[in-house]
């Protein structure tokens, strides 16, 4: 028995040196290991540890130029560089447009054009069923060569276009104010997610929420939709929102930067904001970085003019407003201006300026309620030089990183 163990652990003995011989043999083979080292400087290599040598050398380029291939492949997917390259210039442009008007979303003009998104109003909801929606958002989807963003305004309260469908199991949100003062940040969040999933259910991935607005007067036109006129309070509401819709995997936009405040109704009139900017950076901003901090993927920019940045011009068409959305607040997101129909915009411009003058300003998405005019007027900027090519890639890499989150792309 003794004998048969013996032959058992001589066995086992040689196979283990076999093995760690056959491995030395292969590093040095390749440069990896010990044995064949070459002579040190002044000595004599021999023919076969200059072969050796030879073949590390390839090794080494060949592994050098692998990972140089493959760091290449990864920032080609990061960047989205053959899908960009695939693409139009007026394929590219219409991805930036959010389109609004339901005419536009329908016929061979919107497959061709491919245009960014879509948004939902409360006349796509009234009497339908969410089935019935959710057959309607999958049939603007199918045949799309870049998946659309498909959003609505569902903040709750005042504005909820939801609350028109049809059916017995429809929730009634509450609006910001009240809903922040009844539970604070958790019933906030908690709320955020609720209202994620059922939105979900529909085929929507973008709800433009939260309203990150500092309002302290009952009297003022966004009292009820903003949460407080304490800037920690409204910066605890748009932290809790941005948190639970990104739990969600729903897309999310702040709104209305700089912040709306006290300020008229910019969809009947023009509205102008004499806030310095220490007192914008004391109030407004606050949640306006709470939730860039938190992980938004939208800024909302609004038709009111900030006097102290850019006096005259409204923020959604100013320059340096989005540049100190850029570079202040170190936003790398989608910014996207409110709708160039209001009033603030359309009585002093048409829609094919507006558009122009707002692709140029800095506005990486716009809504449109007229494709072809928005179309003409962004094709107008581009060809002035207004726009380089490489700018609209980079505003297409913001919207397509966005929608690779909501898993709308790989």
């Amino acid at each position: 028995m003794e004998e048969i163990n013996r032959g058992i652990r001589t066995r086992r003995f040689r196979r283990k040196w076999a093995a760690v011989l056959l491995s030395a043999v292969c590093m040095a083979a390749c440069g990896c290991g010990t044995l064949f080292r070459p002579a040190p400087s002044g000595g004599t290599v021999s023919p076969r540890g200059e072969q050796l040598r030879q073949v590390s050398l390839v090794y080494e380029k060949g592994r050098t130029e692998l990972a140089r291939q493959l760091r290449i492949a990864q920032e080609k997917k990061e960047n989205f560089t053959d899908l960009i390259a695939s693409m139009t210039i007026e394929q590219k442009l219409a991805q930036r447009m959010i389109l609004t008007n339901r005419a536009d979303m329908e016929g061979q003009a919107f497959r061709d054009y491919m245009p960014g998104g879509v948004i939902l109003f409360a006349g796509d909801f009234e009497g339908r069923t969410s089935a019935q929606v959710r057959e309607y958002v999958a049939g603007l989807q199918k045949g799309m060569g870049v998946p659309l963003l498909v959003g609505v305004d569902e903040e709750g309260g005042s504005v909820s276009r939801v609350r028109g469908l049809a059916g017995s199991q429809v929730p009634v949100f509450q609006g910001a104010r009240k809903l922040f003062e009844k539970g604070g940040g958790s019933l906030v969040r908690r709320d955020a997610i609720d209202k994620s999933f059922f939105l979900q259910e529909m085929g929507i991935n973008v709800n433009f929420a939260p309203v990150a607005d500092v309002v302290k007067s009952a009297a003022s036109y966004m009292y009820a939709r903003s949460a407080s006129g304490d800037p920690r309070e409204a910066s605890e509401y748009v932290q809790a929102v941005v948190s639970g819709m990104r739990a969600a995997g729903m897309g999310c936009c702040l709104k209305h930067f700089p912040g709306y405040g006290e300020n008229v109704n910019t969809h009947t009139t023009f509205a102008v904001d004499h806030k310095t900017l220490r007192e914008y950076e004391e109030g407004d901003f606050l949640p306006f970085q709470a939730g860039i901090d938190a992980g938004a993927d939208m800024v909302m920019v609004s038709h009111i003019v900030m006097e102290q940045t850019d006096s005259g011009i409204p923020a959604s068409l100013s320059v340096p407003v989005h540049r100190l959305l850029r570079g202040q607040f170190g936003f790398d997101g989608v910014i996207i201006c409110d709708d160039l129909a209001m009033q603030a915009i359309r009585r002093t411009m048409s829609m094919e300026e507006a558009a122009a003058s707002a692709l140029a300003a800095g506005n990486d998405m716009i809504f449109a309620e007229n494709m072809e005019d928005a179309m003409r007027g962004a094709r107008t900027m581009y060809e002035r030089g207004e726009m380089t090519e490489k700018e609209l890639d980079d505003a297409l890499v913001r919207i397509f990183k966005m929608k690779r989150r909501l898993g709308l792309l790989e």
